[in-house]
């Protein structure tokens, strides 16, 4: 059930060419019912990005409550309670979406394609984290300021909308409509499962 090396170089290879949108790429991927179950571990592969993204977080929400001054009233939440509610909300919103897809998966028209649509994108969370996870890095090491951070995170949290609509219509088969419903679904669901255990947490 482990993820092996040759199965992670493979995956992320070909979810770079789904992203530049070579459908044959799809057969990279292992989609036998193994594989489906073991792209779900993918999201340990994931945690030490995460973890980079959340001290980049915090030391942002730091850094606005320094400016603010003695007058500040936000509360800014530090430690393993941070750390905790961050991490739950990732393992919930890895499970989330394809619960909730998989429940509709009929009446939006994935059908046998379910299961290498939730396969490849959960590969391809690897390779969406990348560009963040450099940004992230060069803030932290000062060679940016947070005001540059915060600017060229919009792009890539556009390229990684554009991305999923891509897997969307390649992988799931999926009208135009569909793909961009099921972007919307992912885009809300992990802001209102983040956004619940962020007040649970605080």
């Amino acid at each position: 059930m482990a993820l092996g090396i040759q199965e992670i170089r493979q995956s992320c290879i070909a979810s770079w060419r789904i992203m530049k949108g070579e459908a044959e790429a799809v057969q990279q991927f292992d989609l036998s019912a193994d594989g489906f179950w073991r792209s779900f571990l993918v999201i340990f592969l994931l945690l030490p990005f995460y973890f980079l993204s959340l001290i980049s977080e915090q030391a942002l929400m730091l850094e606005h409550q320094a400016a603010m001054g003695p007058d500040a009233t936000e509360v800014v939440a530090t430690g393993a309670q941070f750390y905790t509610g961050k991490t739950i909300s990732l393992f919930v919103d890895w499970i989330a979406f394809p619960i909730v897809v998989g429940l509709l998966a009929g009446s939006l028209g994935l059908g046998r394609n379910y299961g290498p649509y939730i396969i490849v994108r959960n590969w391809s969370t690897l390779l969406i984290l990348l560009p963040q996870t450099f940004l992230n890095l060069f803030y932290l090491a000062g060679l940016i300021p947070s005001a540059l951070l915060i600017m060229l995170t919009f792009p890539i949290v556009g390229w990684v909308l554009w991305y999923r609509f891509q897997i969307a219509r390649i992988v799931g088969g999926c009208t135009f409509s569909i793909s961009i419903g099921l972007v919307v679904l992912d885009l809300v669901l992990s802001i209102l499962i983040s956004a619940s255990f962020d007040r649970l947490f605080a």
